[in-house]
């Protein structure tokens, strides 16, 4: 991916049966106001189902759709869109459409659990993805040629997902930063409250918060791009870039609501993560380092061992029956 060509990218949302409506809406107003501050139509987007005519969200709400099926048009991207009942309803049209794509090279997403269905049709195979902390330990389980990650989103080459909720917010900034340049991104999550902004004479104006986010919009932006670009490694002055402050102003931040650098609190929110999945999940640990972003086992027993004062092994076995108390989306 990179800087989009001057022409409109037709992209295609792929609603499975139950579909969360906030993952679709999240991600049609961000390109909304791509395109309204672009002052044309960098995006265009359609509407595609297995059955056709219409689809229903997880409320109830019927969407007008497109049957997928030769006669559907080919897109630039595809993003598929499903929710918790994602096995409940066998895809066959939207599976053999989604692999006609696969083929032709095309950049492929999924919102919420619709990495589930993309790794069922064999397009993830190789690649890593998230889906919703919910439904985690399934896709690990089911999908072993999947390179699970535990985290709010994932950008890796032509592949993209994110955790449902407010993430794809996350992940469609991003994926327009990627292609439209920083300015065009910027304007967007300020315009989206997501990213404090300035008035003429210099007042910031605050930013509204939905509950989900912990932190200030900037500091969550900024440990979000630091997750997503787990193998591209960024410094200070990158990351300050990529969220729309100067460097002095993120590290300020940083050390006022974490205390903390932008370095030390990933590796806290990785821990966290993985505690979370060493005591809530059965997966195994080498796989767990891998979820959370650790570079190996050992890796992440180091720093566990530092943080919780044991390690990884013990904290599981002292912990036995205890429930799920964080998430991706944390």
């Amino acid at each position: 991916m990179g800087h989009a060509p001057a022409m409109t990218c037709q992209i295609t949302f792929c609603l499975a049966p139950t579909f969360p409506l906030f993952g679709l809406a999240s991600a049609v107003e961000v390109l909304r106001h791509a395109n309204r501050f672009a002052g044309r139509a960098l995006y265009d987007w359609n509407l595609l189902c297995e059955h056709g005519d219409s689809v229903h969200d997880s409320n109830g709400l019927a969407l007008a759709a497109r049957r997928a099926d030769a006669t559907a048009p080919d897109p630039d991207v595809v993003f598929v869109v499903a929710g918790y009942e994602v096995d409940a309803t066998a895809l066959p049209a939207l599976t053999q459409w989604l692999r006609r794509q696969g083929r032709r090279g095309v950049p492929l997403g999924g919102i919420s659990n619709g990495a589930f269905i993309l790794a069922g049709a064999g397009l993830l195979d190789g690649s890593a993805a998230t889906v919703h902390f919910e439904d985690f330990s399934a896709f690990h389980d089911r999908f072993p040629a999947v390179r699970a990650r535990y985290q709010r989103t994932v950008i890796e080459r032509a592949r993209l997902s994110c955790s449902g909720g407010t993430s794809t917010l996350d992940l469609f900034i991003e994926w327009v930063r990627r292609e439209q340049g920083q300015a065009l991104a910027s304007r967007v999550s300020q315009q989206m409250l997501l990213q404090s902004l300035s008035t003429p004479d210099g007042a910031e104006v605050p930013t509204v918060f939905d509950g989900s986010h912990r932190y200030s919009a900037p500091v969550q932006r900024a440990l979000d791009v630091l997750e997503a670009s787990h193998h591209e490694p960024l410094n200070v002055s990158g990351l300050s870039e990529r969220v729309g402050l100067n460097r002095r102003e993120l590290l300020r931040l940083f050390q006022r609501e974490l205390e903390m650098t932008p370095g030390q609190a990933l590796r806290m929110r990785r821990l966290q993560r993985a505690r979370s999945l060493v005591l809530h999940s059965h997966l195994p640990l080498i796989n767990i380092a891998s979820a959370v972003g650790f570079s190996s086992q050992s890796h992440m027993t180091d720093h566990y061992r530092k943080h919780f004062g044991c390690t990884p092994g013990k904290d599981r076995q002292g912990n036995q029956g205890r429930q799920p108390t964080a998430s991706a989306n944390a």
